[in-house]
């Protein structure tokens, strides 16, 4: 929001006020890290989804760099943590070098899962021993000194027409039940080629053993992959496949319980002959509404951002927002993730920067949803460029996420985003009396430096700020200056 300046022209030294404009909140964005290829052995070009503990150590993977012998020169890719040390800087941390080849996983494009006690899990789309990926665990020592990755599984070798009994190429993050049961998909593979849905459930002898709930019907249209799976609270599984359904456009799917039988709830038609392609992972509301975005569709051809009742009855789901690539961002390769609010924040691979975009769309009190860009990533500032993953938010209400390429080194980086207070001043006489919390704002972990613009007959006013939760809940004036024609402009800088 931008401040205006508001006032009593007939009075113009009684009360006034300087007032909030309204729009889009500002944000204030950091660069966390800048992946190097030339740094080998860090890893480059981080996937899949960030996940955050109680401590704000930052966990994901990257797709190429480290080692792997067997693999390629790009490398199998790495997982990394990031830990906060001090003043918003953050040490990094190799926790496994995936080395491909049959005792090894190789390129984890999913992301991580964590379980309540801390261990991570997640899937390589490549190597093990059948050459058709992995899905891996790792766990901390009880020293904390370090993590250890097991493979929990290995996905069999295919057959010459691409097709196996269990699946292939795990690319997306897996979700894990209150027993310790992993259910997670496939894009290649199974009985058809065309993926599978699969239940991982760990055995009294510490192994675990994979169950095929679903192979996918072959698919009709390239560039098919399915998105992880989200689970409502009866059990039920939910997901999406790029290219599936009856117009090979996309497929919001169901697998329902006692038994996870299989039913294809709404097939995306073609617009103009184009897909509408769902990408990523549908999210779930407390009310039981999934929420997911397709990367091409709608009117514009540009994506949409969703929602889509559960339950095992189909519907036709209800655009949100509609992107125009003539206008802003489009182009929403990633799902999009709730806040407690029921706010919905995603990110779009392209923008009128040519750079990408993140993105909320704030619920409304009647159930619709407003949409602003919330920040476009530039050249200039190598700040990053094409955010194709899920974000994340952490424990005071900023964004995390990553970008594929760009940054100081073009290998991708890892990003924060926080929205930024706004407030108004009231003046009587030439003093400041008090500053208003308009919006308190989202992401602070230190209560930020208030600036108040100079007076320009007198004293210039001073104040600072209260943070609970991330967000600014007062405003305390420590000088309410003196001389003040017209109320002042009010803001706020981070200070982390």
């Amino acid at each position: 929001m931008s401040m205006t300046q508001g006032h009593d022209a007939g009075n113009p030294a009684g009360k006034m006020l300087a007032i909030g404009a309204g729009g889009a909140p500002n944000v204030f964005f950091t660069k966390i890290y800048d992946f190097n290829p030339n740094d080998f052995a860090s890893g480059n070009t981080p996937n899949g989804r960030l996940i955050i503990d109680a401590a704000g150590n930052i966990y994901g993977v990257t797709l190429y760099g480290g080692y792997a012998p067997n693999d390629n020169i790009l490398g199998g890719g790495v997982v990394f943590m990031l830990t906060p040390v001090s003043g918003g800087t953050y040490g990094y941390t190799v926790l496994h070098t995936f080395q491909g080849g049959p005792h090894d996983g190789a390129r984890p494009v999913g992301g991580l899962t964590r379980d309540s006690a801390g261990n991570l899990y997640g899937t390589a789309a490549a190597g093990g021993s059948g050459w058709s990926g992995t899905v891996f665990k790792l766990t901390q020592g009880q020293d904390g000194s370090g993590y250890t990755l097991t493979n929990l599984y290995d996905f069999t070798a295919m057959s010459p027409s691409a097709t196996n009994s269990d699946g292939a190429a795990p690319t997306s993050s897996l979700i894990v039940d209150a027993n310790g049961t992993l259910f997670g998909t496939t894009s290649n593979g199974g009985a058809n080629g065309a993926g599978t849905v699969f239940r991982l459930a760990r055995q009294t002898d510490g192994n675990y053993t994979l169950t095929n709930l679903h192979d996918f019907a072959a698919a009709q249209g390239y560039g098919d992959t399915t998105g992880g799976l989200v689970m409502d609270a009866a059990g039920n599984l939910y997901g999406l496949k790029t290219a599936g359904g009856a117009n090979a456009s996309g497929e919001i799917f169901g697998l329902f319980m006692p038994d996870y039988s299989y039913r294809s709830l709404y097939s995306f038609p073609l617009v103009d002959y184009a897909r509408a392609m769902p990408m990523g992972s549908l999210v779930i509301d407390g009310s039981g509404v999934l929420f997911g975005t397709t990367s091409e569709g709608g009117d514009n051809i540009s994506g949409t951002v969703f929602s889509y009742p559960s339950g095992s009855t189909p519907a036709t789901p209800t655009n949100l927002h509609v992107f125009n690539d003539l206008k802003g961002s489009f182009s929403p390769d990633a799902g999009v993730i709730l806040d407690p609010a029921g706010n919905l924040f995603g990110t779009a691979s392209s923008s009128s920067t040519g750079y990408g975009a993140v993105y909320k769309l704030t619920r409304n009190d009647d159930g619709t949803y407003g949409y602003a860009t919330l920040f476009e990533f530039t050249e200039q500032k190598r700040q990053g460029e094409a955010p194709q993953n899920t974000l994340v938010l952490d424990s005071v209400g900023a964004l995390f996420g990553t970008t594929l390429e760009g940054g100081a080194y073009n290998g991708g980086v890892v990003f924060r985003i926080g929205e930024t207070a706004e407030a108004m001043a009231v003046m009587e006489n030439g003093v400041v009396l008090e500053i208003v919390v308009l919006y308190p704002g989202r992401g602070y972990t230190s209560p930020p430096t208030v600036w108040i613009t100079p007076s320009t007959n007198g004293m210039t006013a001073q104040a600072v700020a209260t943070v609970s939760n991330g967000s600014v809940t007062a405003v305390t004036m420590t000088n309410n200056g003196s001389g003040y024609d017209f109320g002042p402009q009010v803001g706020f800088t981070p200070t982390d």
